[in-house]
């Protein structure tokens, strides 16, 4: 996936999700309210260019153009050159969802790890639990496409099949 396709794919997108933003509220959000200077950059640009409104949608369409504005190109891969990268769980979480199309169902357990982490820990944008949750996020996707894959491998055999009986 490009990094265009993902701007694409961000122009239809809500702003955020349900677990993205319960997230944010429990991680950078509540770092945030505390703060008056050392705040995150893309907080202060939601300030003054997305009148006040921290959502997901906002942080990575930004974060994406900040990407391209340091010298990557919209047809460089989103996985490699971006994603790899983020650490926070809730863009990681609205991501999933928005993004790799991953239904939110099948977000519950890694949303409710990601919760209780952050109830009982202060530190934002944990490197170690977003690199779990995208690991999980990886193997989802991977079996979807095996799953997607042994369907089509099925259909083409029984329409061999069919053709070689002369059934097609």
């Amino acid at each position: 996936m490009t990094i265009q396709e993902v701007l694409d794919k961000l122009e239809n997108a809500t702003e955020d999700t349900c677990f993205s933003s319960k997230i944010f509220a429990l991680e950078e959000g509540r770092q945030d309210d505390g703060l008056k200077k050392g705040r995150r950059d893309w907080l202060i640009i939601a300030d003054i260019y997305n009148k006040g409104k921290k959502t997901q949608k906002f942080h990575l369409t930004n974060y994406l153009n900040f990407k391209l504005n340091d010298g990557l190109t919209p047809s460089d891969d989103f996985l490699n050159k971006c994603y790899r990268y983020i650490r926070n769980t809730a863009l990681i979480l609205y991501i999933a969802q928005e993004i790799f199309d991953i239904p939110e169902k099948n977000l519950e357990r890694l949303f409710k790890k990601a919760e209780e982490h952050y109830k009982s820990n202060e530190e934002p944008n944990c490197p170690v639990l977003a690199s779990e949750l995208k690991h999980q996020l990886y193997l989802q996707r991977e079996i979807e496409k095996a799953k997607q894959s042994i369907a089509i491998g099925k259909s083409h055999s029984v329409e061999n099949f069919r053709k070689r009986d002369g059934l097609a």
